[in-house]
C-alpha cells in the first residue's frame, strides 16, 4: 500500500473506538430510520425502503429459513461509466493506489458502500457511508483497504466508523462460496439480502453486534445459491485492524 494510504490507516487507528460526532445535518434522516426500524419490527414486517429512498423489494427466490427480508441495491459500473456515480466520488478520496475492472455500488437499508479492485488483483478497496454520524463536508464517513491473498481476503476489514454507541453500523466484506447467489445478514427484525455480484468480496453491514469497546462487531451471516437454498450459515466476529 502506498503511503497515501498507510497515512489513512493511522488516522482510522488513532480514531477506532471513538465514534464520530453525530452530524446535524443528517440527524433528521437518522431519526427516520429509526423510527421506521422500529415500526417495522413492531408490525412484524421488514422496512419498505432503502437508504436512497427507493421502495425495498424481496429476492427473486423464496430463500430457505428466511421469513422477512430486504434485498438491497446492487450496482456493477463499468471503468467508462463512473462519471456522476458513487464509484467516482469515492475515488475522489486521496488513494494512493488504482483501481482496475468493474466497481460494485450497494445500497441497503441504512447504508451504502463501493467496493473496487485493485490494480495487478493486490487487494480491494472503497468507501462506505450511513445515515448515521459523518463529516458533513465529506460524503463518505468509511474508507478501508484489504489485502488480497490468491483472491482472497484473510482480514474483513471491519469498519465501525460510520456508528455511535447508541446508533452503532459495522461494516465487512465476505467472501462467499462459489455456489452462493445471496449473501444476508440478520438484522433486527429481519434480513437484509446482498446479490453477489462483479467477482468481488460482498461489503455487508450490520446495526447491531457492533462492540466499541472491544473495536470489533458480530455479522450473523446466511449463504444461499441461485435457487434459494441454504448453502451455509455462521457467525462472523470481525475485529478492526492494528
Amino acid at each position: 500500500m502506498s503511503a497515501a494510504s498507510g497515512g489513512a490507516s493511522r488516522e482510522w487507528r488513532e480514531r477506532r473506538g471513538q465514534p464520530p460526532r453525530r452530524s446535524s445535518v443528517l440527524l433528521g434522516a437518522l431519526v427516520a430510520v429509526l423510527a421506521l426500524l422500529a415500526g417495522c419490527s413492531d408490525q412484524n414486517s421488514a422496512p419498505d425502503r432503502l437508504m436512497d429512498g427507493s421502495k425495498a423489494g424481496s429476492p427473486p427466490v423464496e430463500l430457505e429459513g428466511v421469513e422477512r427480508s430486504v434485498l438491497t441495491k446492487v450496482e456493477v459500473v463499468a471503468p467508462s461509466e463512473r462519471a456522476g456515480t458513487l464509484s467516482s466520488s469515492c475515488l475522489e478520496q486521496d488513494w494512493g493506489i488504482k483501481p482496475v475492472g468493474d466497481s460494485v455500488e450497494r445500497i441497503g437499508v441504512a447504508t451504502e458502500s463501493v467496493t473496487f479492485r485493485e490494480v495487478e488483483d493486490r487487494g480491494v478497496f472503497g468507501c462506505s457511508r450511513s445515515v448515521g454520524p459523518q463529516d458533513s463536508q465529506r460524503r463518505w464517513c468509511g474508507i478501508a483497504y484489504g489485502r488480497l491473498y490468491q483472491g482472497r481476503l484473510r482480514d474483513p476489514r471491519l469498519d465501525i466508523l460510520c456508528g455511535t454507541a447508541e446508533e452503532p453500523v459495522g461494516f465487512a466484506w465476505v467472501t462467499p462460496a462459489h455456489v452462493t447467489r445471496y449473501v444476508s445478514v440478520e438484522q433486527p427484525g429481519y434480513v437484509e439480502v446482498y446479490e453477489v455480484a462483479g467477482d468481488l468480496p460482498v461489503r455487508v453491514a450490520t446495526v447491531s453486534g457492533v462492540e466499541y469497546e472491544r473495536s470489533s462487531a458480530r455479522f450473523e451471516i446466511l449463504e444461499h445459491d441461485d435457487e434459494g437454498r441454504l448453502v451455509h450459515r455462521y457467525t462472523l466476529e470481525p475485529a478492526v485492524a492494528g
